[in-house]
């Protein structure tokens, strides 16, 4: 059984200071703005409406304002002001508003078009365009020192991500790949724009490297009455890091998304084995088995070995494909699974998760092809999409008599969506299909994961409780890609309650056989982020060719992820150096924080996965939060101080293959005690392991979480003894008291050792 045990050790905020910053709006004219510190940050650009086949726009005088107005209110977030400005488009009639907060520490403009009047003939006859425009910022004039972060792309914005100067003629991807906008300058400024509603039709556009126009995409043909979207400018003084984190809190508090899925989500709590791109056993079996035989081979292999894997994950090999390589008929193929699903369930005694790729024209579930459910066929792509909640419904309901099927993976998001025209131009389809998938999961207990998910299905994701996790890096396919960097598209899934996947990784260099004809040289740096990375952890090494040292410093025995509280994260100053270039005198590479908090007290995280330069990192560009000592995992005995006055020296010594570890931790009673945790694990002070932390006079009582069967060294550093000691919660046997032990008031021993 799982024990709660304690042991004594005997020994003798947040400060958050708002800038003057200020949303700007002319009731006269209609124009607004930011301005941070008396300097002009963002100026209003023009307003425009398409309908009856022509641009009205406040540039050319065709737009014509009747009516402006203020009013305040109050909601969620507190008490508001707003701005509302009627125009007149041709037959059609438009109100804008924007609204900002009264209380100065929730810096927010919200921005709302609202169509009072049906408007038809709207397209811009390109999806990457929008139809509509408000707000719009002008790229000129804006501050000396500026640049932006753009999340862009599939797999949560990672392919198209684009970092550099804010300045005239800039293009970074926007459309139907593009997603929010960051600007910041080379202090701690920080703006987020993005769309806060209408997340499946929302886009943007970068007009003629002039302004950026935030409106509808640019296929839809008709508005009708009564629609609205909103967009929101969030505005922090507190850094990039900090902007996303607030502008996430904003929109998950809006949409009520709970970390409570996320949380309890058995593949983001425990190991799985996974057999997707990268996979040993991708598209590839044992010689001459088949795919039915392999996993119950995978299975058995497993148990005698005795890693704790929790499930399994069954990738596209074992469905039926049609003629346009999407889902034909969603049910595992004769050949792969001769006798189902329920057999590899019985066989295995193991839950499974289950992909699904974009859907095919030929799918035999369409109305159009005889089926019982509405699709949408693009003929042309080959491609179509589901329309249909009764058909999720029976879809998921089907898996209950497979065995244990407990997530769903929703892959090729991307391509689904830039081959289906409906998508681009229909306002309600997008929202409609991620709604109703997500919907009928929920009513079956099933998770969902996103991959190749463009922004705006991560944003979509708001409004869908069983989407709890989402790819946030390329696939693994190939030895020695940049396919661990996750840094910086965690961020953007972590504020909206996602936890990021890194993909599957191997564990043993070597693995003669796999179909790839590849090793994988940095073994330690994948295993090592996939745990930090707070996402589902899923190795997929060949049967015989398991590293489980290695393995398991993610996990306890049980294979409960040792995770930290948050994933790790890109550090500002790794982008500001993207962004500006030197002298900027920040990281060139990666340089990941995070940390731990228990019982008030923070344990720190820095993983340094790849530096081309030397860099000081100071406790203020890691975290805010103040620290004092740190060692490396390498060097565990060598303590040093580490604050803004005695930064971390990194350099170069940082590579791919050999990524930089280092932990902090504060000095506890009275400063005699540093708490360093299981040195074993990639997480040492995981709230997973350790429950609560409690001073007493003269005393440090650390409750830990020990498995039945497993045996936990806690290390710890005694300032007045100058030397490292560590406890011993050993739960392999009866517990009794020994010699200078201590017995816990919950449930157990630990021996001093």
């Amino acid at each position: 059984m799982t024990i709660l045990t304690a042991f004594i050790i005997v020994e003798a905020s947040f400060i958050f200071n708002l800038v003057e910053s200020t949303f700007q709006v002319n009731a006269t004219d209609g124009s607004y703005g930011l301005v941070v510190n008396n300097i002009t940050w963002l100026t209003s650009g023009d307003t425009s409406f398409n309908g009856n086949g022509t641009t009205f726009s406040t540039v050319n005088g065709t737009l014509k304002m009747l009516t402006s107005s203020t009013s305040n209110g109050s909601d969620t977030f507190g008490p508001w002001s707003s701005w509302s400005f009627i125009y007149q488009a041709g037959t059609f009639a438009v109100n804008t508003t924007v609204k900002t907060y009264t209380d100065p520490s929730l810096q927010v403009a919200v921005f709302t078009q609202t169509y009072l009047d049906t408007s038809t003939n709207t397209s811009a006859r390109d999806m990457d365009r929008v139809i509509s425009s408000f707000p719009s910022f002008r790229l000129s004039p804006v501050p000396l020192r500026s640049g932006y972060l753009s999340f862009a792309g599939h797999m949560v914005g990672y392919t198209r991500l684009a970092i550099g100067r804010f300045l005239p003629d800039i293009n970074f991807p926007t459309g139907m790949q593009g997603g929010p906008l960051v600007i910041f300058d080379n202090t701690s400024n920080a703006v987020v724009i993005s769309p806060l509603s209408q997340f499946m039709a929302a886009s943007s556009y970068i007009q003629h490297g002039q302004q950026i126009n935030w409106g509808i995409m640019g296929m839809v043909n008709e508005v009708p009455r009564g629609y609205s979207v909103d967009f929101i400018v969030y505005y922090s003084n507190q850094g990039i890091n900090q902007a996303m984190q607030g502008w996430g809190n904003y929109l998950t508090r809006l949409y009520k998304k709970s970390t409570a899925p996320r949380d309890n989500d058995f593949t983001v709590q425990y190991m799985g084995y996974y057999t997707n791109n990268g996979a040993y056993y991708y598209y590839n079996t044992e010689q001459g088995k088949n795919y039915e035989s392999t996993i119950i081979d995978i299975a058995g292999y497993i148990n005698n070995i005795s890693v704790p894997f929790k499930y399994l994950q069954f990738d596209s090999w074992w469905y039926l494909r049609g003629k346009h390589d999407g889902t034909k008929t969603w049910e595992p193929q004769r050949d792969i699974f001769p006798h189902g699903f329920q057999y590899i369930y019985n066989r295995t005694k193991m839950p499974f998760g289950c992909d699904n790729r974009f859907w095919d024209v030929d799918t035999t579930y369409a109305k159009y092809n005889g089926g019982s459910y509405n699709f949408i066929p693009d003929r042309q792509s080959g491609y179509a999409v589901p329309d249909d909640y009764h058909f999720w419904e029976d879809i998921f309901n089907k898996t209950q008599t497979w065995g244990k099927c407990i997530f769903y993976e929703q892959d090729w998001l991307n391509l689904e969506t830039d081959n289906n025209t409906v998508l681009h131009s229909d306002l309600f389809v997008g929202q409609r299909w991620l709604s109703q998938m997500g919907k009928a999961a929920e009513n079956f207990g099933i998770t969902i994961q996103y991959c190749g998910a463009y922004p705006r299905h991560i944003l979509q994701s708001l409004e869908v409780p069983s989407v709890t996790q989402a790819r946030v890096t390329r696939d693994y396919e190939q030895g020695g890609r940049r396919q661990w960097n996750t840094g910086i598209t965690s961020i953007f899934a972590d504020v909206v309650n996602l936890a990021p996947f890194k993909d599957t990784f191997w564990t043993t260099e070597s693995q003669p056989g796999n179909p790839y004809n590849r090793t994988e040289p940095n073994t330690r740096t994948e295993a090592m982020l996939a745990t930090l990375s707070t996402g589902p952890v899923g190795p997929s090494d060949g049967i015989g060719y398991i590293n489980k040292t290695l393995l398991m410093k993610c996990c306890d025995a049980t294979g409960r992820i040792l995770k930290p509280d948050k994933p790790v994260k890109a550090i500002d100053d790794q982008v500001k150096m993207a962004a500006f270039k030197s002298p900027y005198p920040g990281p060139i590479g990666e340089v990941y924080t995070s940390y731990t908090r228990i019982s008030g007290f923070f344990f720190g995280i820095i993983v340094v996965p790849q530096l081309n330069n030397s860099y000081l990192l100071t406790s203020a560009a890691a975290w805010p939060f103040p620290t004092s000592l740190a060692f490396s995992e390498n060097d565990p005995k060598k303590l040093f101080d580490f604050s803004n006055t005695t930064p971390l020296k990194l350099g170069k010594e940082c590579t791919v293959r050999n990524a930089c570890l280092f932990y902090t931790s504060p000095l506890i009673q009275l400063n005699t005690i540093v708490l360093m945790g299981e040195l074993e694990k990639w997480v040492p002070m995981s709230g997973k392991r350790v429950n609560s932390i409690q001073k007493t006079d003269g005393d440090v009582l650390v409750y830990v979480l020990v498995q039945a069967q497993e045996t936990v060294t806690f290390t710890y550093y005694s300032v007045t003894r100058n030397q490292l000691k560590t406890v011993l919660c050993d739960n392999t046997k009866s517990w009794s008291p020994a010699e200078n032990s201590v017995i816990s008031l919950v449930f157990g021993v630990c021996t001093l050792g």
